[in-house]
């Protein structure tokens, strides 16, 4: 073979191998993925939201029977009006020494007492409405309307639609040129769409078996049309060691 013709296929290998990028495989995630769980006992009253349903922050998803907890709180709030009427009485004789300060100071305290019995009344009332923490969509609905859960009975399953990361694995070695805020494109397969992000973590440890890191990368997803469990194709433009 001509010499020339041998050189200028070395120089353009070279050139090409310059030009190089390098890929690996990667799964969409969600930062913002949990179970919501009712906080008391009762029965479901709302539960509207099905698989697949969209929601924002502060919807509420589920409501529970609440006749009994507000009957409690208003239960207490005449118990402390009666307190009240109490210590202003006991603090009004003691300006005639009638009785001593250990009896107002009594009264006060018994009054303070059910102030804070009020409070967990109050909260209490709060959790018969169960409200979305975050933007997002259902995963699984796990109750239903009518049901009588107990506290801590899974409800649903949910997931932010926003908070939308990339999570893949590469080999060690191009630890020598990666680094935090690395430009990379994520190709959705899915979608066949191009994400422009950049790296956002890379794990302290490398896998001592495969010799491979992990790196993370968080993605926009301002049409809601990306969602956890996509898969798709991360290229690293490749650098000079």
């Amino acid at each position: 073979m001509n010499k020339k013709i041998i050189f200028l296929m070395i120089f353009t290998s070279n050139l090409f191998s310059m030009e190089e990028t390098f890929q690996s495989r990667a799964v969409v995630n969600s930062f913002d993925r949990t179970i919501l769980s009712s906080e008391i006992g009762g029965k479901i009253v709302f539960m509207q939201k099905n698989n697949g349903d969209y929601f924002i922050k502060n919807d509420i998803l589920v409501k529970i029977d609440c006749d009994i907890y507000s009957a409690e709180l208003d239960k207490i709030k005449i118990k402390r009006d009666l307190l009240k009427v109490k210590y202003d009485k006991t603090k009004q004789l003691s300006t005639f020494n009638s009785v001593g300060q250990f009896e107002v100071k009594t009264a006060e305290l018994e009054l303070q007492e059910q102030e804070q019995e009020i409070k967990i009344a109050r909260i209490n009332v709060e959790r018969c409405e169960i409200k979305a923490p975050f933007s997002g969509r259902i995963v699984e609905k796990i109750a239903s309307k009518h049901q009588n859960v107990k506290p801590q009975e899974e409800l649903y399953e949910i997931i932010s639609s926003n908070s939308l990361e990339i999570r893949t694995v590469v080999p060690a070695k191009w630890l020598s040129w990666l680094k935090i805020d690395e430009e990379i494109t994520v190709n959705i397969d899915e979608l066949n769409i191009d994400v422009k992000t950049k790296i956002l973590q890379i794990d302290s440890v490398v896998d001592p078996k495969s010799q491979t890191v992990n790196l993370r990368a968080k993605i926009e997803n301002s049409q809601n049309n990306i969602i956890a469990g996509m898969s798709g194709t991360v290229t690293f433009v490749n650098h000079s060691k």
